[in-house]
């Protein structure tokens, strides 16, 4: 549950860093230079933080709710994510595939976060306590 917290944020993170991004160089051409890299460290490094936070949260709701839907939507949003950094089809789709490997990431978590918290917000223990 926390992970999945974790991971949802990351995501929400790289999300906002990828829209920053092109509106900062745009607004701010003497700036262009500097945060268009697209090699970027800080692109690596979020993508570093996201496969094993996400891999643990994605794995671990399975292993609780053994819904694969969202364990697939989860992987395969950061695989897409990966592709998007390492260029494979150039530098010109890195933002397009980052944004729909988070945007697939993100609904990855939510899906689990809801599954973990119920409709209305209350944990399966708490469901427990209650009856």
């Amino acid at each position: 549950m926390r992970v999945d917290a974790i991971g949802l944020s990351l995501s929400g993170i790289c999300l906002l860093h990828c829209v920053a991004v092109p509106v900062v160089a745009f607004t701010l051409p003497a700036a262009a230079g500097l945060l268009s890299d697209p090699d970027s460290v800080f692109h690596w490094l979020l993508l570093g933080l996201a496969v094993p936070i996400s891999g643990v949260a994605f794995l671990s709701a399975w292993r609780r709710h053994r819904a694969k839907l969202p364990l697939a939507v989860g992987l395969t949003g950061l695989t897409i994510m990966a592709i998007g950094v390492s260029h494979v089809f150039g530098h010109a789709f890195e933002v397009l595939f980052t944004l729909v490997g988070v945007v697939a990431v993100a609904s990855a978590h939510i899906t689990n976060f809801v599954r973990a918290h119920g409709a209305h917000g209350h944990s399966e223990s708490d469901r427990q306590e209650v009856a």
